[in-house]
């Protein structure tokens, strides 16, 4: 048995919306301090402020080096895997992971795929059409009286389980799904359960957001994602009639008559 040490490389820190330069300079610095170099942000001050440089004390390259996006699904288009994290509960976040067991998901599948580990902003957290974008959710453990983390503290939390982590085994390398890929199969299966009656046309998003979760936490490879847009274009095709002029779908999942 070899021991799997995470690959800290294909990790990039999210942050989404982040109020203060300050807290982004305090990410970097965290990050550099648990070995992580990539960092990512949707909206917010710039990276390259004074008062972020000040709290980076050190890691001023992981400042210079930051990618900025105008939306998370522009973010992740690339990404195997999306963690996103949360302090509230709900029924629309579950399971939710700690950051110990997060490691046992994120730790084997580090190597060959792109992982993203999204904070949302100080104040309001992510929203729940964010969330949604993501595979598997965390929350870190901490008092109930007064749970919320400073952004800068939940994100040495978890880099530092990151860091520590190391899983025992021989399985390969898996290279999941990129997250573009995911949301196009979602939306073309939003569009085939709705055609179908599966789905509320006035509200598709209730029941979707379940069957993103579930989903999300199989860690789909590329390979399965083609085979169940083959069903969803396989059932729009027989919706349209079999002697219709529209051609039958081909390809892997479509067996030859």
């Amino acid at each position: 048995m070899a021991n799997m040490k995470a690959n800290l490389d294909s990790v990039s820190i999210i942050l989404v919306r982040p109020r203060f330069p300050e807290n982004i300079g305090s990410v970097a610095r965290a990050m550099k301090n648990m070995g992580l170099n990539r960092l990512v942000l949707v909206g917010g001050p710039s990276p390259l402020q004074a008062n972020a440089y000040k709290l980076a004390s050190g890691a001023e390259e992981i400042l210079e080096r930051a990618e900025e996006f105008p939306t998370l699904r522009e973010a992740i288009s690339e990404m195997g895997c999306v963690v996103g994290t949360t302090s509230r509960t709900g029924k629309e976040r579950r399971p939710l992971l700690t950051p110990k067991s997060l490691m046992k998901r994120v730790v084997p599948i580090s190597h060959g795929n792109l992982i993203g580990l999204v904070f949302g902003s100080e104040k309001e957290g992510l929203t729940n059409e964010e969330l949604s974008l993501c595979h598997l959710y965390a929350k870190i453990p901490s008092s109930n009286l007064f749970p919320s983390l400073n952004l800068a503290q939940a994100v040495m939390v978890v880099c530092y389980e990151l860091f520590q982590s190391t899983v025992t085994g021989q399985e390969p390398a898996v290279e999941l799904a990129k997250a573009e890929q995911l949301e196009g199969m979602f939306e073309h299966m939003e569009q085939t359960l709705v055609n179908i009656g599966f789905l509320d046309a006035r509200n598709p998003k209730r029941i979707m957001r379940v069957l993103r979760r579930l989903f999300g936490r199989s860690g789909l490879e590329e390979r399965e994602v083609r085979i169940l847009q083959g069903i969803w274009s396989r059932v729009d095709w027989c919706l349209k009639g079999s002697n219709s002029e529209a051609p039958r779908p081909q390809g892997e999942g479509f067996p030859a008559r």
